[in-house]
């Protein structure tokens, strides 16, 4: 699709730091880059930027490159990046079918999100043979893709959705919309005539504006694959499979139910692994990792680089929950372990190796020495972020990208969304409600080189109600009030915690 914009927006799962702690918690060797250091992220399938921004606006010393194959994409991007004034990273149209990358610097991660299953098989072949060429041998690779089976009953009632749509509109989004009512009125409004997996598809559906409904279900490339496909296709460059990026997704005991389970562990091939997932979660999208060239290390290399890394918190302290959901059902981490590492957590960010030492219950605990279930558990269940550098202030230029980038998101959609902002401290982006993220940047209008360090003032209510009505002026009285609760108690429960990982508020 090139005659509308695609739906901006941050993916963690592109993060090279999460490609490389999904290494270090199934065994591989990974390089953690910090933000000063020499280091080359490719984004392959840029959109307009965001991801990238972030990437180059959080860690001065990267290099970032964006490809896309969408002119107004990369006149976006490159127009996002003079407004912050990042000058780290480039953006590149191109036809991934014929590029070859000749003037790019060897690449040290990339990263295809939502590129994979919309693309012709020139287009993947060209992918892989840039990868080939540019990716440097330890390089980490993230692939997301709609995977099979889960968009079985998809299939049909896209082909649909895409006819109809070209045969009753002119613009792309518009035959989106005008295909999807198509569906709707074949299959019920709410998909009840369509089987189990294509209605929970189509009620995430329900509420996706049209330009994302066409970059998803217009393009005539698109073909969900399975996972063994995309592990045999990047085997070509010598990629292997390494995990996801949902880190309890590499754990099967947590994912997969009893009977499921034991059929797994019947295969040596991790590719059978990961099919059994796929059929018995029946997911309609995959988020993989891959490395060109893995290197095992050993238990004691693997757990020193573990207990190395900065953890903090990512929820109020009040919020935590020993419980979480897993594929299969409930979980529970073990309360005399986990309880001391939220407490120390509560007072800041903590090394791994510090929140196994305070854990140590009398007699020692069978997963006191095991920092992996502990980031898995903690990073995996969303109660914690790793910390590039901690202490880190913001920057002029990740306050400007995050204006910037709030604006577009909030005037291209409603408020009931999440929106990533820069984050120096983080080494990428921290995801807010709409409303969290608006009081974080009006609190952010006070910042300026005199102010960093400084604690920021609290506002009282009457500023909270002027920042929506000069916000939002023609919004029913009601509506900005509800708001302003919604601001009021977001500063409230979240300035401490946002204040531990470099955000202040």
């Amino acid at each position: 699709m090139t005659d509308i914009a695609y739906a901006p927006g941050y993916y963690v799962e592109q993060s090279p730091r999460l490609m490389a702690l999904v290494a270090l918690l199934t065994g591989r060797a990974a390089r953690m880059a910090a933000p000063d250091e020499s280091f080359h992220f490719l984004d392959i399938g840029s959109g307009r930027g965001f991801t990238a921004l972030v990437l180059a606006a959080t860690n001065p010393g990267w290099t970032v490159t964006g490809i896309d194959f969408n002119p107004g994409h990369v006149a976006a991007a490159r127009d996002l990046a003079a407004r912050a004034g990042i000058g780290n990273c480039r953006f590149i149209e191109a036809d991934l079918a014929r590029f070859d990358g000749a003037d790019l610097a060897p690449v040290d991660a990339a990263s295809l999100h939502g590129v994979w299953t919309w693309v012709d098989d020139q287009v993947r072949a060209g992918i892989v043979r840039l990868l080939a060429e540019r990716l440097v041998p330890g390089g980490f690779c993230h692939v997301s893709y709609n995977v099979q089976p889960g968009w079985g009953g998809m299939i049909g009632l896209q082909r649909l959705m895409r006819e109809a749509g070209r045969r009753l509109a002119f613009r792309a989004d518009r035959q989106a919309e005008r295909g999807f009512e198509i569906v709707r009125r074949l299959v019920g409004q709410d998909g009840e005539r369509a089987d189990e997996k294509a209605q929970a598809i189509l009620r995430a559906l329900a509420d996706k504006p049209g330009a994302y409904l066409a970059h998803e279900f217009m393009n005539a490339n698109w073909r969900p694959c399975f996972h063994a496909d995309v592990v045999e296709a990047f085997a070509e460059a010598k990629f292997s499979y390494v995990g996801s990026p949902h880190l309890l997704d590499n754990f099967v005991e947590l994912v997969l139910p009893p009977v499921a389970l034991d059929l797994a562990r019947e295969f040596e091939d991790p590719a059978m692994t990961e099919l059994v997932k796929d059929l018995t979660l029946g997911r309609p999208l995959r988020h993989d990792i891959y490395v060109r060239g893995e290197r095992r290390l050993a238990t004691g290399a693997r757990d020193q680089a573990l207990k190395d890394l900065a953890l903090g918190l990512s929820v109020p302290s009040t919020h935590r929950s020993l419980k979480f959901q897993t594929a299969s059902g409930e979980a529970t981490m073990n309360a005399s372990f986990y309880e001391p590492v939220f407490a120390r957590l509560a007072q800041g960010v903590a090394r791994v190796g510090e929140l196994l030492d305070v854990a140590r219950p009398p007699g020692r605990s069978p997963a006191a020495d095991n920092p992996a279930e502990l980031v898995a558990m903690l990073v995996g269940t969303g109660q914690a972020v790793m910390v590039a550098s901690p202490g880190l202030p913001m920057t002029r230029q990740a306050v400007a990208l995050n204006a910037a980038m709030f604006a577009e998101q909030i005037g291209a959609g409603p408020w009931n969304r999440n929106i990533g902002l820069a984050v120096p401290a983080l080494g990428g982006a921290f995801n807010l409600p709409a409303v969290g993220a608006f009081a974080v940047l009006r609190q952010h209008d006070w910042l300026s080189d005199a102010t960093v360090g400084q604690a920021l003032p609290t506002p009282d209510r009457a500023t909270i109600e002027g920042w929506l009505e000069a916000a939002l002026p023609n919004q029913e009285q009601d509506l900005r009030q509800a708001m302003a609760d919604g601001v009021e108690g977001f500063l409230r429960n979240s300035r401490a915690t946002l204040a531990a990982l470099g955000l202040p508020c």
